[in-house]
């Protein structure tokens, strides 16, 4: 059997490597693999022979019989049986494959150096200790010591020291690795913490001594040549030994690796001198590292830090790859220096937790801070580096921890000592220093995703150098205020003098400045009063009297209101570099507020947006920015804007931007035009983007001109005219070739276009849903333009969302205008579509409910219907999948969300309006089959939100006789007679979901359904009393099969509970109880 298979895979991994195979062979031979690998409870033992089996090749030498792949896939198929077999099978494979090591490793040529071979045996022994080792394999590791030397007084087998390193570093990849732990259940976890005590128990000190053995040879070696673990071989046995040793110092006692001879080793592999010996010292800055995050209690990590003397070890090794002055190394020394300063960062972080750990004693705490003080100045060294991003970075986490420390001693109010006030200096002048550009750097914006690794790196730098820096903002103002503003007021005043030609004067040191001043405000509070100087006694007042606002331009500037001052004086905008004009644009959107006190400079900033510095720049990526935050700075200023620019301004800027606002819309060359590539082009980021942040500046300026209606209008007309005439010349009713896609996509962009415009409108309040003024009447007839183009093209999923999209930001500003055109959209978008359109729909439509409220209710009742109908369509769709699930829960969620919202709006009517009434029964059997059936707990508690509705607007209070009558009189059910619906269809679905074997107790989205489910069976005893509990006694008990006492515990704790969510907690219990699900 084992021949046949052996001979079958021959010819699949043949057909499926081959190039010349074709598609069908190469599938039939990836199904017949994965039939075998799926079948391994049948097939593993004659895979086990074919991974082992030898025979005579044609030169009559003993050989493998099948060949490397057809084995590694062999060995892969016997991995996955493991987990199956019995302790007898396991024994048996593992008695068969030390045979084989035996034969192969300890006297053969180790697979002939066929690497994924040795892997796939290494992987497999793994999987073997996992599944046997605690239970009946104890000795799994011995045999692989016994056979690292021939004879006691031998040299190493390269072969097997090999192995057995690569063995003991999956293993421990396999039981502890934190980054692998991330997905494991938490059977698997337990199951590893057993591995690695039984480890601890069984092996960890032979296991240390064979490696520390090995390490010990190879290192002696190093500088030896010969055959065996000499000269590079031993170098990278050397290597892998260190690796094994970071890999178990997490987990096994750490006086196995820390010991008096162990540590002059690994200082002396730290040091050693030779350049090809790189490679084995980071190595062992690794397993250092691992060694000093390793988890202890504060005595010990202070004890074992102490011993290190690690300080020492960075003293020495600062200046490699830095001697005599140069300023970088080569890759492996880099390399080695960034594991230089991860492994400062990790000494240094471990000793700042001793330091805040409430369980050392103050002698650990003084021992720590001791340490953690002496490595400052070697923390500044590192962060002071001017070649090595990545080593930097490695040590910013060090320098957080100790500025956490100083910001907890400030609130403790001590007193910081004159050494921690210079460290502070020192350290802001080199993290600002950080935030500048190289000298050499071609500066360019990459769009989000591009940026290459310097750019990537760069931005980190600056992102962890400006965390450092509002922390030290935080514990010394003073220190942080007077550094940013001497290199910012300095900058902006030898611009002001000499120009961008400045002596000095290089455009990284300006934008720097720019930088600075824009992160001046991070750390400050918002507002106008951050740009003066306040006095205490107005702030008080103004918190103490709702109505008195403070006089902000009658006080002085505070710093940062002096520095936008001096940077508007100077016209910093205009520096001609990008870098430094888009840097100011950034500064002034973050301080809009600044030209409430100073508006006169808003005329002289607007037209730099427009310019070469901003919106006509050269390279894309920076005018797609300048647009978003030109639309940003418009729409935060607007109201400044107001009182500043007039209609002839207004006019202009419109003017300049007529040529960024040309719409070319261009489907992607690269695949053929289709319905598919329309929706994947409308969804993909791209410089269009960019243009509907400029229609949505002129719609702000064009709203501000109230004052001016027929300006106002004019410009109105001017900006929507041309994209309502384009979409009516792009309208296609069907598409077939690459222009009519063209036009499709064409008239998608118009439309968004103008709803961008309408989206710089004001929204309209609840309080106030018309709006008023002739532009009104502008977007109305718009809003019919788009739709017929709408209703032409509804076919195309683009132009719906379009027209969706359009509609919802005309309607928000237009108001009640535009709300006789709904039924229009609605019956455009409906007959096309699809499941999330109609999702999404349900939203809209919920918030016009919530804005319009009675002024929608006309509408509402004629749509209601049509759009029930189309839920009810898609819902009683199939469910095929995970993403069937997906759309089925967010529609039945939208759909009970949309019913809330009628309701929140007191709309309920038009649910039994005389055009809706005969759909009722339909509607209110929708919910609760919906709850029962094919539903998340998500969408389950939604339901009962809608149910618990119900109950409390259409279920009328039953007086008892004898009762008094409450106090409030409830005004009668406007549907008389709905309690029967309650009984009949409602209460059971309370117990029947709950009860479900596929209810999950533990889910939090379960337990509010509980809560749902709490408020509804309160809310009916409350509204039915007596008549309720009779109900549950005589119909609902006998229909669950409820024994009768479980039944009258369960009244009696419904009528005592005060109320729904008091209820809830007896709820579960009693739900857990009956269903046997452990409390």
């Amino acid at each position: 059997m084992a021949t046949d298979l052996g001979v079958q895979l021959n010819s699949a991994v043949t057909l499926a490597l081959a190039p010349n195979s074709t598609p069908e062979q190469r599938q039939e031979a990836y199904t017949f693999l994965a039939q075998v690998k799926d079948a391994h409870q049948q097939t593993w033992q004659d895979c086990l022979q074919i991974f082992l089996e030898r025979a005579n090749g044609p030169d009559g030498r003993e050989t493998f019989r099948w060949g490397a792949q057809e084995r590694m896939f062999a060995a892969q198929v016997v991995g996955e049986s493991l987990s199956l077999l019995s302790p007898e099978a396991l024994a048996f494979i593992q008695s068969s494959l030390f045979s084989y090591y035996e034969l192969e490793y300890v006297s053969g040529p180790a697979e002939s150096g066929v690497v994924f071979l040795k892997n796939a045996t290494v992987k497999l022994l793994s999987l073997l200790f996992f599944q046997s080792y605690t239970a009946s394999s104890p000795t799994f590791f011995a045999p692989f010591i016994a056979v690292l030397r021939p004879t006691p007084s031998s040299p190493l087998n390269l072969h097997t020291t090999d192995f057995f390193l690569r063995l003991l570093h999956e293993v421990s990849t396999d039981i502890s690795d934190a980054t692998l732990r991330l997905n494991k259940t938490s059977i698997r976890l337990n199951k590893d913490a057993e591995l690695r005590d039984f480890v601890r128990v069984r092996d960890a000190t032979a296991i240390a001594a064979a490696v520390w053995e090995v390490l010990g040879e190879a290192i002696e070696n190093l500088g030896s040549e010969g055959e065996g673990i000499k000269g590079e071989r031993a170098r990278e046995i050397a290597i892998m030994g260190m690796k094994v040793i970071g890999d178990f110092v997490s987990w096994v006692d750490i006086n196995l690796i820390i010991t008096p001879v162990t540590i002059p080793f690994l200082l002396r592999a730290l040091h050693l001198p030779a350049p090809n010996d790189v490679p084995l010292r980071t190595a062992t800055a690794d397993a250092l590292l691992e060694t000093v995050m390793k988890g202890m209690p504060p005595a010990d990590k202070v004890a074992l830090l102490s011993v290190l003397d690690l300080r020492t070890v960075f003293t020495t090794l600062l200046l490699v790859g830095r001697e005599n002055g140069q300023k970088g190394a080569d890759e492996q020394t880099e390399l080695f220096r960034e594991k230089l300063g991860k492994l400062l960062n990790g000494t240094g972080s471990e000793l700042c937790k001793i330091c805040e750990d409430a369980t050392a004693t103050p002698d650990n705490h003084l021992a720590a801070n001791t340490m953690s003080t002496a490595l400052l100045p070697l923390l500044l060294q590192f962060l002071n580096d001017s070649h090595n991003l990545l080593h930097i970075l490695a040590v910013f986490p060090y320098a957080t921890s100790v500025l956490g420390l100083y910001k907890k001693e400030k609130k403790r109010g001590i007193v910081m000592t004159e050494e921690k006030k210079e460290f502070l200096t020192r350290l802001l002048n080199i993290v600002v220093s950080k935030m500048e550009y190289a000298e050499d750097v071609e500066w360019s914006l990459s769009a989000d995703g591009e940026e290459d690794d310097d750019e990537l790196n760069f931005s980190e730098m600056r992102k962890n150098s400006c965390v450092v820096a509002d922390a030290i903002a935080w514990i010394d103002p003073e220190l942080y205020a007077n550094v940013t503003q001497q290199i910012v007021v300095k900058t902006i005043e030898a611009y002001a003098a000499g120009g961008a030609t400045a002596a000095g004067l290089t455009w990284q040191r300006v934008e720097l400045a720019t930088y600075l001043l824009y992160s001046f405000g991070s750390f400050s509070v918002t507002g106008p009063g951050v740009f003066v100087q306040v006095p205490q006694t107005e702030m008080q007042r103004a918190k103490t009297e709702a109505s008195y606002k403070i006089p902000y331009t009658q006080f002085p500037l505070s710093q940062l209101g002096e520095m936008m001052l001096r940077a508007c004086q100077a016209k910093l905008v205009l520096y001609p570099h990008p870098a430094v004009s888009l840097q100011f644009f950034e500064v002034i959107v973050r301080y809009n507020e600044f030209f409430n006190l100073c508006p006169e400079y808003i005329n002289e900033l607007l037209p730099s947006f427009l310019d070469e510095h901003g919106l006509h720049q050269a390279e894309k990526p920076v005018r797609a920015r300048v647009s978003y935050l030109f639309s940003r700075f418009v729409y935060n200023a607007k109201s400044i804007l107001q009182s500043q620019i007039s209609g002839e301004l207004v006019s202009n800027i419109l003017s300049r931007m007529q040529d960024l606002l040309v719409i070319t819309a261009e489907l992607p060359s690269d695949e053929p035009a289709s319905e598919a590539l329309l929706t994947k082009a409308a969804g993909t980021p791209s410089v269009f983007d960019a243009q509907l942040n400029l229609f949505e500046v002129v719609g702000i300026l064009i709203s501000i001109l109230n004052q001016i209606p027929v300006q106002q209008v004019a410009l109105l007309r001017a900006v929507l005219s041309p994209l309502l005439a384009g979409i009516q010349q792009n309208t296609r009713a069907a598409a077939s070739s690459p222009a009519d896609f063209a036009a499709v996509y064409q008239a998608h962009h118009l439309m968004m276009a103008v709803g961008n415009v309408a989206k710089g409108f004001p929204d309209l309040s609840a309080r106030s849903p018309a709006a008023t003024g002739d532009w009104v009447e502008v977007y109305k007839e718009a809003t019919e333009a788009v739709l017929v183009g709408a209703k032409a093209m509804e076919k195309f999923l683009v132009i719906r969302n379009a027209a969706r999209f359009c509609f919802n930001r005309i309607v928000a500003t237009t108001g009640t205008a535009v709300l006789p055109l709904i039924p229009t959209l609605i019956d455009c978008l409906l007959s096309q579509a699809t499941f999330t359109e109609v999702s999404e729909l349900l939203s809209f439509l919920g918030l016009l409910c919530a804005k319009y409220k009675v002024a929608f209710s006309p509408i509402l009742d004629t749509l209601f219907i049509p759009v029930f109908n189309r839920v009810v369509y898609y819902l009683k769709l199939p469910i095929a999948g995970t993403d069937d699930v997906v759309q089925h829960s967010a529609l039945r969620r939208a759909y009970f969300g949309f019913i809330l919202s009628i309701f929140a709006a007191n709309l309920q009517e038009i649910l039994y309006s005389g055009k809706n009434q005969p759909h009722l029964g339909e509607v209110l059997q929708s919910v609760t089959h919906y709850i029962a059936t094919d539903a998340l707990a998500a969408d389950q508690r939604y339901g009962f939100l809608v149910l618990n509705k119900l109950l409390q607007v259409w279920v009328d209070l039953l007086q008892t006789p004898g009762t008094a009558p409450p106090k409030v009189v409830p005004p009668p059910s406007p549907v008389p007679g709905f309690e029967q619906f309650m009984y009949s269809d409602v209460v059971a679905l309370c117990f029947k979901v709950p009860l479900a074997s596929n209810f999950d107790f533990s889910d939090a989205q379960s337990f509010q359904v509980i809560g749902e489910i709490a408020n509804f069976l309160k809310g009916m005893h409350q509204k039915r009393g007596v008549e309720f509990v009779e109900f549950m006694t005589t119909r609902l008990w006998p229909s669950i099969n409820c024994p009768p006492h479980n039944g009258e515990a369960f009244t009696t704790a419904l009528k005592d509970a005060p109320d729904g969510k008091q209820f809830k907690k007896y709820l579960s219990e009693w739900l857990r109880s009956s269903r046997g699900v452990p409390q």
